[in-house]
């Protein structure tokens, strides 16, 4: 089996390691807001959300459906962010 490499594309092992080192960074930071954006909606829609868009309902049922509306709109989103960034990655890698 025959492997094909495009000699543009190399980089130098500092500029490969600097690279990274930005990757990485990136991926953390991301992933940080990422997580502190679902603490912070999760608590709200414990704490908040019932009692503001279901004030008519029992507490308890007006709780699980603010968690319900949260838990949706996380599948929703993960959904979407996957296929978008499964079309933009295959359009990437076909240039």
């Amino acid at each position: 089996m025959t492997t094909l490499t495009d000699t543009r594309l190399t980089l130098a092992p500092d500029e490969h390691t600097r690279e990274l080192r930005r990757a990485v960074i990136a991926a953390t930071v991301g992933t940080t807001i990422e997580w502190y954006d679902f603490l912070l909606y999760s608590t709200m829609a414990g704490l908040v959300f019932g009692k503001l868009f279901f004030p008519n309902e029992d507490p308890v049922t007006a709780t699980l459906n603010a968690f319900g509306i949260s838990s949706a709109s996380l599948r929703v989103r993960s959904a979407l962010s996957s296929s978008a960034t499964s079309v933009i990655g295959s359009a990437a890698s076909r240039r």
